[in-house]
C-alpha cells in the first residue's frame, strides 16, 4: 500500500504540492437495548485521499479503488479541481514550511481487541445490560454498547513526510432509564481510550453497569437544582467539555480568522493565573492520541493559555502562514474521503496545587459537576452544559444529587473566576466524538476545578 501512496507523490506535477493518505478502518460495534440484541457488526473499509495545492488553491479526490490507474486518476482530479477553484481566487493559499517526519507509531494497546472474538464482546455486552435491566423494578430502559474503531493510515506529503500509523480507540457507553410516578430520568457511564481491551481494567464496566442503574434510581427522588450565580467544583470531564467545546473552538485558526471571540486576544490576559490550557497528542491512552496530523505536522504540545495569558492558537498549514507562525499539528480528517480541517486533540487543564479535598473547603453551598452530558456552546464563548451527575455540596460536604442542573455562561468569564486547580489530573472525555463537519476523537479534563458559574434546572418536572 505503501508504494500506492508514494506513486501519487512521485508523480504530482512540477510545482503542485501534493499529500496522499492512505486511511483503512476496522470497525467493530456490539449494543444492546432492554434486553435486545441490536448490533454486532464489523465494518471493514479503505481508500486513499489525496490533496493538492496548485495556482494556490486546494484540490481534493479520493477513491476506494486501491490500485495505480485509480491513484493516477484521483491525482489528476485533485490537481484539475485545484485549477479550476484557482481561477477564480482573489486571495492565494500558500502553507508553512515543516520539517519531515518518518517513521512507524503505534497506539493499540497491550491487549489489542484484535485478541477478542465477537463471541466475547458480545457476552460482555448482555452482562452489563442484563445488570441494568435487572438492577431495579424501577428501570425502564438500557443502553448498552461497545465498540472499537482500529485505524490504519500512511500519510505522505512533497516535504518528505512518510509515516504509518496504527491505532485502536474503544469506548463503552451505558444508559439506564429509571420511571415511577410519571416521572423519566436517564444516566449515563461512558469511557473511552485510545488503546486496547485495557479499557476494562482502567475502568470496571460491571462496576459502570451497576452505578448507572443505581443513579438512575436516586435521580427519581432528586431534586432540582437551585438557579443562580454558585460556586462549581468541575471534576474533570466537566473541565475538559469546557476546555473543548466552549474554549477550544474559540481558539481553532479557521474560526478565529472568521471572527471568533478569541480574535485579537493573543498576549491578553483571558484567565486566572492559574489557568494553563494545553492541546496535544502526546498523551498514552488519550482518545485523542495523535502523533503526526492528517497534513504530515508531528502533533506536539500547544499551549493556548499559559498562567492566564492567549499564547496561541491552534493551526493549519494555511493558518499557520497567515499568522506568521508554526504549525501545530493539529490537521485531521475523520475518513479517507474528507479533507483535513483544523481539529483539537486532548484539550485539557493542567494540575494546579490543591487537593480535592481542599477545593471543598469553605464553600457554604454550590455544586459538584462530576460529567457533563449534552450541550452547545458557539463562538463567542458561550455555552450550555447539562450535567449527567451533578450533587450539591453544603458545608464543605458533598450532599445529595439534583437533576438537570445545566451549567451556562461565557467560557472565559468561567475561567476568570477560577481559584484553585487539583494537584489530580486525569483526561475523561474519551467516549464521544466532536463534530465540525466531521466527526473526531478527542479527550479532554484537567485538574478539578473550583470557579464561579450560572447554574439552571428544568423545574417543569419529568
Amino acid at each position: 500500500m505503501k508504494d500506492l501512496v508514494q506513486r501519487a507523490i512521485d508523480n504530482g506535477p512540477e510545482g503542485v504540492h501534493v499529500e496522499a493518505r492512505y486511511h483503512q478502518r476496522l470497525y467493530t460495534q456490539v449494543r444492546m437495548k432492554k434486553g435486545q440484541l441490536e448490533m454486532a457488526v464489523v465494518d471493514d473499509f479503505a481508500g486513499i485521499g489525496i490533496r493538492v495545492l496548485a495556482d494556490g488553491a486546494w484540490g481534493y479526490a479520493s477513491t476506494s479503488k486501491l490500485d495505480r490507474t485509480a491513484v493516477d486518476e484521483t491525482l489528476e482530479n485533485a490537481v484539475t479541481a485545484a485549477r479550476n477553484l484557482a481561477r477564480s481566487m482573489k486571495n492565494k493559499i500558500e502553507i508553512a514550511p515543516i520539517k519531515p517526519v518518518k517513521g512507524t507509531f503505534k497506539s493499540v494497546g497491550k491487549d489489542p481487541f484484535e485478541n477478542h472474538d465477537m463471541e466475547e464482546i458480545v457476552g460482555l455486552v448482555k452482562e452489563l445490560d442484563s445488570i441494568i435491566t435487572n438492577y431495579d423494578d424501577k428501570i425502564s430502559g438500557s443502553d448498552s454498547w461497545v465498540r472499537e474503531p482500529r485505524n490504519h493510515r500512511i500519510i505522505m506529503n512533497s516535504d518528505g513526510t512518510s509515516v504509518e500509523l496504527f491505532d485502536s480507540r474503544p469506548s463503552i457507553i451505558l444508559r439506564a432509564v429509571a420511571a415511577e410516578a410519571g416521572k423519566i430520568v436517564p444516566s449515563w457511564s461512558t469511557y473511552g481510550i485510545t488503546g486496547g481491551w485495557e479499557i476494562f481494567e482502567q475502568k470496571n464496566p460491571l462496576e459502570m453497569a451497576e452505578f448507572v442503574a443505581d443513579y438512575a434510581v436516586k435521580l427519581l427522588d432528586a431534586p432540582f437544582p437551585k438557579g443562580g450565580k454558585h460556586t462549581v467544583v468541575m471534576e474533570p470531564e466537566v473541565v475538559g467539555i469546557i476546555c473543548h467545546e466552549a474554549i477550544g473552538h474559540t481558539v481553532e485558526s479557521d474560526f478565529v480568522m472568521s471572527g471568533s471571540a478569541a480574535k485579537g486576544k493573543i498576549g491578553t490576559h483571558v484567565a486566572n493565573e492559574q489557568v494553563t490550557m494545553v492541546d496535544s497528542g502526546e498523551q498514552d491512552y488519550a482518545a485523542g492520541w495523535l502523533a503526526v496530523d492528517d497534513a504530515g505536522v508531528k502533533a506536539e504540545k500547544t499551549v493556548i493559555i499559559e498562567k492566564g495569558v492567549l499564547k496561541s492558537y491552534l493551526h493549519s498549514r494555511h493558518s499557520a502562514h497567515h499568522f506568521g507562525v508554526a504549525p501545530t499539528g493539529n490537521e485531521r480528517a475523520f475518513e479517507y474521503d474528507v479533507e483535513p480541517l483544523i481539529r483539537m486533540r486532548n484539550t485539557y487543564l493542567e494540575p494546579g496545587d490543591f487537593s480535592e479535598e481542599e477545593l471543598l473547603e469553605g464553600i457554604k453551598f454550590g455544586y459538584l459537576c462530576r460529567r457533563a452530558g449534552g450541550g452547545q456552546a458557539d463562538s463567542s464563548a458561550e455555552f450550555m452544559f447539562e450535567m449527567t451527575e451533578a450533587l450539591e455540596i453544603v458545608n464543605g460536604e458533598i450532599g445529595q444529587p439534583v437533576r438537570s442542573l445545566s451549567l451556562t455562561g461565557n467560557a472565559f468569564d468561567v475561567l476568570r473566576s477560577v481559584d484553585a486547580i487539583s494537584k489530580e489530573w486525569r483526561l475523561d472525555m474519551g467516549a464521544g466524538h466532536c463534530g465540525k463537519g466531521q466527526l473526531a476523537k478527542v479527550d479532554g479534563g484537567g485538574g478539578t476545578t473550583r470557579a464561579i458559574a450560572l447554574v439552571s434546572g428544568d423545574v417543569g418536572g419529568a
